[in-house]
């Protein structure tokens, strides 16, 4: 089952963002230590960067309007 420690079901979104996470912890080091040897890693871990940064962006939006209710008086 998708669940995390809350119990919830992860939504779309979040399974695509551990789909992400896992290729990019793979492709970070695979790439610079292959591929890019030679050529040098600097330009390359730029773009990722910005990429892991756009895809942060694009899974927290719909935290806004969202609220969590443990905090609150019973």
């Amino acid at each position: 089952m998708n669940t995390f420690a809350g119990g919830e079901a992860l939504t779309r979104k979040e399974k695509l963002w551990v789909l992400f996470s896992l290729l990019y912890g793979i492709v970070n080091v695979a790439v610079p230590f292959t591929i890019l040897r030679k050529a040098g890693s600097f330009a390359f871990w730029n773009l990722i960067t910005a990429a892991v940064l756009l895809a942060g962006v694009w899974v927290t939006s719909g935290w806004a309007g969202k609220t969590d209710h443990e905090g609150e008086a019973r």
